[in-house]
């Protein structure tokens, strides 16, 4: 049984069956049925592993493929370095709970925090203390980028994912149930009985009147963590539309507040389709803003990428991604003008004349068909005989029809007369 389990996981995606417990439980949710069971389970997970939670869905969900089967192994090596590293610290420096809770009273005065839980609490927030040098606040960072070697190397999150960190630390001691999350704009913090915990500059605070404030379960930093954008992976590395519609999906289901889940679902969507726009992947961010279903993005994305796509004279795609703008029919025919132009100046008189129709521009079509009259005069002799007309008919029946199409009388008068000399 042993040998087969271990082949199972050598040749398995999985590292270990923490992964595919993980992995298991995702692919049972239902987006609207059982949330509250599945919230239930997500706890327990969460109290067994975080670390697993997030590592792998960053890899299955977010498609940061750096992430690999062999990294991932390597990050949880890290990872039990971390925590063998802050259990020495513990017993080594581990504070009094008088000095502790005197340090709280003076920031939040109506805390009533346990004993034990806060030492252990403190002694986290002790050990990741950027002062101390092993960890460092850096924006757009993943959670893999925090599991380094901290012998060797500083480990550089975000807020988001040092609270995941923390989280994870203390679950190893405590019942992560009597923590929560303060969740702020564009921020999130730890909080514990009335007293929040600053994460990224290991203090304590208190965000009790911080404007659009709210606090939430733990295990609610799955959800952030799911639609968490800011990565700089993000920037470099093009991201499945399908696996993140999964990921958001999954977010919204496990969320204990569901307006928060959609906001910054919004959010997030928001966040992708500007990040694709700005490295001109037009065709990428159209996917994640129709996966979105927000009619504002898809319209934005459409005008703004035909646009774009107009000027580079790639006006194939420019009509394709018209279709989504909220002015498409004007936007159409400025595309279309802007095609017949450019026929235009290259003396590519006949597409442009078809753009031109097109674009309904009646004078640009006329002007067409008296530059293809032009053209085709430029054939005949300056003074052709009787005789020496015939051999001209083809270039005189093209100017008598194309003097047609452009509507100018003295042309077509012109035409005839050359018409009738045949």
């Amino acid at each position: 049984m042993g040998f087969m389990h271990s082949l199972y996981y050598f040749f398995g995606p999985y590292t270990d069956a923490r992964e595919r417990a993980v992995d298991l439980f995702f692919k049972s949710i239902q987006e609207r049925k059982h949330q509250a069971r599945s919230r239930i389970r997500l706890l327990k997970l969460v109290q067994r592993d975080i670390a697993v939670i997030n590592l792998w869905t960053e890899y299955r969900y977010k498609g940061y493929r750096y992430l690999h089967k062999s990294q991932r192994k390597q990050l949880y090596a890290n990872l039990d370095r971390i925590t063998q590293d802050f259990d020495a610290y513990y017993s080594a420096r581990k504070k009094p709970f008088a000095s502790i809770q005197a340090r709280i009273i003076a920031v939040a005065p109506r805390t009533n925090v346990g004993h034990d839980e806060i030492v252990v609490l403190q002694a986290i927030m002790d050990y990741f203390a950027p002062r101390r040098g092993t960890y460092e606040y850096r924006e757009s960072s993943s959670f893999g980028r925090l599991l380094q070697d901290p012998a060797t190397f500083k480990l550089v999150g975000d807020c988001n994912q040092i609270v995941t960190l923390y989280i994870y630390m203390f679950s190893r001691y405590y019942d992560v149930s009597c923590l929560q999350l303060r969740v702020l704009p564009e921020h999130v913090a730890l909080h514990y009985n009335g007293v929040d915990v600053e994460a990224t500059t290991s203090t304590f605070a208190n965000y009790d009147k911080t404007k659009g404030q709210k606090i939430v379960p733990v295990e609610e930093i799955v959800s952030i963590n799911l639609l968490d954008t800011t990565d700089a992976y993000l920037r470099t590395h093009e991201v499945s539309a399908t696996d993140f519609l999964q990921a958001s999906r999954f977010a919204v289901a496990l969320s204990y507040n569901q307006s928060i889940a959609r906001r910054n679902l919004k959010v997030a969507y928001s966040r992708l389709v500007v990040l694709m726009m700005k490295q001109h992947h037009h065709t990428q961010a159209l996917r994640y803003a129709i996966a979105s279903r927000d009619t504002e993005l898809i319209g934005a994305v459409g005008n703004n990428a035909a646009v774009h796509e107009m000027k580079r004279h790639n006006y194939k795609s420019a009509l394709r991604f018209a279709k989504f703008a909220p002015d498409r029919d004007v936007l159409v025919l400025q595309i279309w003008r802007s095609m017949g132009m450019r026929y235009y100046k290259a003396q590519n008189y006949q597409n442009a004349a078809q753009a031109f129709k097109r674009s309904k521009d009646v004078a640009l079509i006329a002007s067409c068909y008296k530059a293809l009259f032009f053209d085709e005069q430029a054939k005949l002799a300056r003074q052709p005989s009787t005789r020496s007309i015939k051999k001209y008919s083809v270039p005189i029946k093209r100017m008598h029809r194309y003097a047609k199409k452009s509507g100018n009388k003295q042309l077509l008068k012109h035409a005839n007369k050359l018409r009738r000399e045949l």
